[in-house]
C-alpha cells in the first residue's frame, strides 16, 4: 500500500485541485475500510476537508447533527442502511441540507439502481472498478467547479 499511496501523491500534484478543494467538506460513506482509507487520503491530499462514515446510519447521524457538506460520496451496498436509503432520507430533510450534491460510488452497474438514485435526486454516479482514486477526485473537483460557476452566474 505504501508504493500505491506514494504513486497517488505524485499523480495528484496538480495545483488546480487545491483552488476548488480548499475548504470544501466531503463526507465519504463507504463500508470497506481499505477503500474508505484510500479515498480519504486522496481527497485530503487534494485539499478537501474529509469526514468518513462506515455505514448509512452513521452518515445520516453526522448530517442531522448539523454538519454541512459540500459533497457526499455514498456507497450503495452497506450494512444498516444503503446509499439509496441515505439519499432518500437526505432529500426529505430541509434546505440547504437536502440540496447537498450526492454522488453514488458503487461496483454495481445495475441500471435500475442508477435510475432509482437519479429519481431520488442523485447528482452523479461512479463505478469504482472503472476509475482510479485520482480520477474520482478529478470527477468530483470538476463537478464542484461547474456548480460554483453555475451558482456565480445566477447571482
Amino acid at each position: 500500500m505504501g508504493i500505491f499511496f506514494i504513486n497517488l501523491v505524485s499523480q495528484n500534484s496538480n495545483r488546480y485541485h487545491l483552488s476548488i478543494a480548499k475548504m470544501k467538506k466531503i463526507l465519504i460513506v463507504e463500508d470497506d475500510l481499505f477503500i474508505r482509507d484510500i479515498y480519504s487520503r486522496v481527497f485530503s491530499i487534494a485539499g478537501f476537508e474529509v469526514q468518513v462514515a462506515s455505514d448509512g446510519s452513521e452518515a445520516l447521524e453526522k448530517i442531522k447533527n448539523g454538519t454541512f457538506y459540500d459533497m457526499l460520496l455514498l456507497d450503495v451496498m452497506m450494512p444498516k442502511m444503503s446509499g439509496i436509503e441515505v439519499l432518500k432520507a437526505l432529500r426529505g430533510l430541509e434546505a440547504p441540507i437536502k440540496d447537498t450534491p450526492v454522488f453514488i460510488i458503487t461496483n454495481l452497474g445495475q441500471q435500475n439502481i442508477i435510475d432509482d438514485a437519479f429519481k431520488l435526486g442523485m447528482d452523479g454516479y461512479i463505478i469504482k472498478s472503472q476509475v482510479t482514486p485520482k480520477q474520482l477526485v478529478d470527477e468530483i473537483t470538476t463537478y464542484l467547479t461547474s456548480k460554483e460557476t453555475e451558482n456565480s452566474n445566477e447571482v
